[in-house]
C-alpha cells in the first residue's frame, strides 16, 4: 500500500524576508529521510511533516538597480582618477602608433636593404664590364701604336725587306730584328765580326754601310748599353783594333758628337794620350781589363770592324 504524502503550504511574514529580496524555494519533505529510517510520527490523525534543506534563490536584479549602482560608482571617481584613466588610454594609443611605426620602419628598412644588395650586385657587374672594356681599349691602343710604329719603320726603307722581317707575310708575326741582328731594349744590333782584314772598313765606309742597311753606326746612350756592347765584342790580336762607333769630331771643333748630331754626354774613354789626328772613336776588347772604359780615339782612316744599330721593327713592350 502506497504511502500517502500530504504537502502543506509554507508562508513567511514579509518582515522576516531577507533584505536582498530573496524568497525561499526547494522545500523538500523530510519523509524521504524518515522513510529510509522507517520513522513516522502521527499526531491527531495528521501527519506531522518536518522540512529541512531550505535554500535561497536570488532573483535577478533589475536593470535600473544595476544602472544606479554604476552611476553611484562613477560618481565616486575623482578627477585624478579620470585623468589617470585618460592618460592610460592615451598611452595605449601612443604605444599602438609606435608599434605600427616600428613595423613600418622595419618593412622600409628591409626593402632598402634588398635594394642595396641588388644595387651592389649591379655595380659589381657594371664594374666588371668596365674593366673588360678598359682592358680591350688598352689592347686596341697597343695594337694601334704597334701598327703606327711598324708603318713608320716600313717607310724608312726604299725597298722594304718583307721576307727578312715577316717571312710568313703576317704583320702580327713579324720579327723585331732581322736574322743575325741582336735585340737589346728597343734596338737591334749587327756586329760586323769579319775575321779577315779585307772585310774591315774605315770610319766613313762603315758609316755608309750601316746607312745602306737602314741603320747607323752605334750610339751608346746608357751604361747598360755599353755593358751589352762590351759583352758581345771580340778580341782580335791587339788592343789597338776594335769596332767603330758613331762618334767623331770635326777638324775645327774639339767637341765630340754622335753621327745623329747629338753632343757627347756619357763617355767611356780609356786613359791615354791621343793626337789631334785621331778624330774617330772605337770600342775595343782588352785581355788585361774588363772595364767598361774601353773607348779609344784613333785615326778615321784606320781599318776596323764596326757595329750597326737600328730601331726594332715591332714596337717594344716597355711595361
Amino acid at each position: 500500500m502506497a504511502e500517502e504524502v500530504n504537502y502543506v503550504t509554507v508562508k513567511f511574514n514579509s518582515h522576516h524576508l531577507p533584505s536582498n529580496g530573496a524568497i525561499y524555494e526547494d522545500v523538500r519533505s523530510d519523509l524521504d529521510r524518515r522513510a529510509q529510517r522507517d520513522f513516522t510520527q502521527e499526531k491527531c490523525g495528521e501527519v506531522e511533516e518536518i522540512y529541512d534543506d531550505v535554500r535561497i534563490k536570488e532573483l535577478p536584479r533589475s536593470l535600473l538597480h544595476v544602472f544606479q549602482e554604476n552611476v553611484s560608482k562613477v560618481s565616486r571617481l575623482t578627477p585624478a582618477t579620470l585623468a589617470a584613466a585618460a592618460l592610460g588610454v592615451l598611452c595605449v594609443i601612443l604605444m599602438s602608433v609606435i608599434v605600427a611605426l616600428v613595423l613600418h620602419l622595419n618593412s622600409v628598412t628591409a626593402k632598402q636593404r634588398r635594394q642595396n644588395v641588388n644595387l651592389t650586385a649591379e655595380n659589381g657587374h657594371v664594374r666588371a664590364q668596365l674593366e673588360r672594356l678598359q682592358e680591350r681599349a688598352q689592347g686596341l691602343s697597343w695594337e694601334r701604336d704597334q701598327l703606327n710604329w711598324t708603318v713608320g719603320r716600313v717607310l724608312q726603307y726604299d725597298n722594304f725587306p718583307v721576307k727578312a722581317f715577316c717571312p710568313k707575310r703576317v704583320l702580327s708575326l713579324c720579327k723585331a730584328c732581322m736574322d743575325d741582328w741582336l735585340l737589346f731594349g728597343s734596338k737591334c744590333y749587327l756586329f760586323m765580326n769579319s775575321p779577315y782584314f779585307s772585310g774591315w772598313m774605315d770610319w766613313e765606309d762603315s758609316f755608309d754601310d750601316c746607312s745602306k742597311r737602314n741603320a747607323q753606326l752605334l750610339l751608346i746612350e746608357s751604361r747598360e748599353e755599353q755593358e751589352f756592347i762590351t759583352n758581345h765584342t771580340r778580341y782580335f790580336k791587339d788592343d789597338l783594333h776594335g769596332y767603330w762607333i758613331g762618334l767623331n769630331k770635326s777638324e775645327h771643333s774639339e767637341n765630340w758628337k754622335w753621327n745623329d748630331g747629338r753632343n757627347l754626354t756619357l763617355a767611356f774613354w780609356r786613359d791615354e794620350i791621343y793626337t789631334i789626328k785621331n778624330r774617330c772613336a772605337l770600342t775595343s776588347k782588352s785581355l788585361s781589363s774588363t772595364s767598361l772604359d774601353n773607348w779609344r780615339r784613333v785615326s778615321c782612316s784606320m781599318k776596323n770592324r764596326f757595329i750597326c744599330q737600328t730601331n726594332v721593327f715591332t714596337k717594344p713592350d716597355l711595361h
